[in-house]
């Protein structure tokens, strides 16, 4: 970009343009390709501000990941949003969206006409959120929500807790996510499996933070030669009444054997 140092919502938008320019004409005809460049300009932004990849290198390696793996992580997308549709009728106003992202969520819960809060660590998700007109959004992290104690019926939580990281603490945010729920509240949680975040760990944490997981499903299976994470999965769960979280580490015999559930 010659040096000249960009707003980053007007960088996004320039990547946009360039991915858009790059993959025109590079998958069948019915392929959302507004879709996937929405979803691959943020992650090239990510990846700058995370990771200090200049632009020119984060745009070649995305188009790269691109023509490799669009094509099937949309169908992988399709799937999931076709679990989420059955899965959000049962779930009532207000709901939490943690780590939002640009709202990739936000026309099924209004689909379903639910009320939705969005909450996104990052400056460039909650600006492309409210230039969305999903203007109900919290800029805060997951393990530090800005809610008052048992105020939502229900959240959603996708592709979050998977990284496990000191900045990304899927214990601290589970926990989190527990004190602002009320009793009985759904929990839906979306994460792609690995030997790093199995089903066991998945449900030892959900269920250490004061959950009942009521299933686990599997819903797309990723060719082997694609990604090291070959399964995608759903987890819900409802909120203990009781109010108290397990103790850290445990994990109770229904989290052990709904690990091995897969319906």
């Amino acid at each position: 970009m010659g040096g000249v140092k960009l707003d980053e919502l007007a960088l996004y938008d320039l990547t946009r343009d360039r991915l858009r320019q790059l993959l025109s004409n590079q998958f069948p005809g019915d392929f959302d390709l507004e879709n996937a460049i929405t979803a691959y300009a943020y992650w090239v932004c990510t990846a700058m501000r995370n990771h200090g990849k200049d632009w020119d290198t984060a745009v070649q390696e995305y188009i790269d990941l691109a023509l490799r793996d669009a094509v099937i992580e949309s169908q992988a997308e399709q799937a999931e949003l076709e679990l989420l549709r059955h899965e959000l009728h049962q779930f009532s106003g207000p709901l939490l969206d943690v780590g939002a992202g640009w709202g990739r969520f936000s026309s099924l819960y209004q689909e379903y006409g639910l009320q939705a809060i969005y909450t996104e660590p990052s400056e460039l998700g909650c600006r492309l959120l409210r230039r969305n007109t999903l203007c109900n959004s919290v800029r805060c992290l997951g393990q530090s929500l800005s809610f008052l104690d048992r105020v939502f019926t229900g959240v959603v939580i996708g592709w979050v807790l998977h990284h496990d990281a000191p900045d990304v603490p899927a214990a601290a945010i589970l926990g989190e996510v527990a004190r602002v729920m009320a009793s009985s509240g759904r929990l839906l949680s979306i994460e792609p499996l690995s030997d790093d975040f199995d089903t066991q760990k998945w449900c030892s944490l959900v269920e250490s933070a004061g959950f009942e997981v009521e299933k686990l499903v599997e819903f797309f299976d990723l060719p082997e030669s694609k990604k090291k994470s070959e399964k995608y999965a759903c987890l819900v769960a409802v909120r203990r009444s009781s109010g108290y979280p397990l103790e850290a580490g445990t994990t109770t015999q229904s989290a052990r054997g709904r690990s091995r559930i897969h319906e």
